[in-house]
């Protein structure tokens, strides 16, 4: 029986502790690391409990990190027992540096040789930003379900404007953690200072801008290593230009990616169909046997 782990103990440079699923491997030659999406938890995305689990019994270790944006709100336990308000509600994306580090740094300190990192959804733009900031020493990439958040989010909020104005003006009133006027995307709301940090001009968010919305290919284009992606045949429309994802990774040379078909956004009833992909991408791309 495969040994699962919750990490406790683990804290980020700037000192929030942020609880690890570990499905620990006999071999240490690989380990993936898996970033969640928009708002999710350690405990929501089944399919990647079922990728771990077959991962693990294939000597290939997974670890699944709860990361600060998870869940809508949260308070997040600090290294000498205060807490901080987060999630989803709050979260500065660039933050999502510090998050991974604290991944890659635990993967390490378990014994693990080499990373794999392996995103959905938001946690596909988080590893984009993440490699060109840090370019680290990783086999390869894995990303599941990317969108283009920007490109989706004007498409949905028709009063995106005028929102924008609104966050920035309690920015400059030094009320930054305020929350917007109204829901985001018909769901939650959202403090001004993350609302400004992921949807102004220059955001770092808009890395996959699919939908025309910019030109912002910069950070995707500087990745070079082995890359995996594939996307819901019923999800929408953004989620499916996986051949324009190709065309633009200029610097990878080793790009597979797959339509799974009848599979929605969360990969329901699909999760041994992707799992097996993942595992038979890692037997052909990589030894660690």
């Amino acid at each position: 029986m495969n040994k699962i782990e919750f990490i406790n103990d683990s804290y980020t440079k700037d000192n929030m502790r942020l609880p690890i699923v570990h499905f620990n491997s006999n071999k240490k030659n690989i380990c993936v690391i898996f970033v969640h999406g928009m708002c999710q938890t350690i405990i929501d995305n089944y399919f990647a409990t079922v990728c771990g689990n077959l991962l693990s019994k294939n000597k290939i270790g997974f670890l699944y990190e709860h990361n600060r944006g998870h869940s809508i709100e949260n308070d997040i336990l600090m290294k000498y027992n205060s807490y901080t308000r987060c999630g989803c509600m709050y979260e500065i994306f660039e933050d999502c540096v510090l998050d991974i580090d604290l991944a890659i740094d635990k993967a390490k300190e378990l014994g693990y040789k080499k990373i794999i990192l392996m995103g959905h959804s938001y946690g596909c733009n988080k590893l984009i930003y993440y490699y060109y900031k840090k370019h680290p020493d990783i086999l390869g990439m894995i990303l599941a379900s990317a969108p283009d958040m920007i490109g989706l989010h004007l498409l949905r909020q028709k009063d995106y404007k005028n929102l924008l104005k609104e966050a920035k003006l309690n920015i400059d009133n030094s009320n930054s953690t305020k929350l917007l006027s109204n829901l985001i995307e018909d769901y939650m709301y959202m403090s001004s200072q993350t609302y400004y940090n992921w949807f102004n001009k220059d955001s770092n968010l808009d890395n996959l801008p699919v939908m025309g919305n910019s030109e912002n290919w910069y950070q995707f284009e500087l990745i070079d290593v082995p890359i995996l992606t594939f996307s819901g045949a019923d999800e929408t429309e953004n989620y499916l230009h996986l051949d324009l994802l190709k065309d633009k990774a200029k610097n990878c040379n080793n790009f597979e990616y797959k339509i799974i078909e009848n599979a929605n956004h969360f990969y329901h009833s699909k999760e041994d169909e992707i799992s097996y992909l993942i595992l038979n991408w890692i037997n052909k791309n990589f030894d660690y046997q």
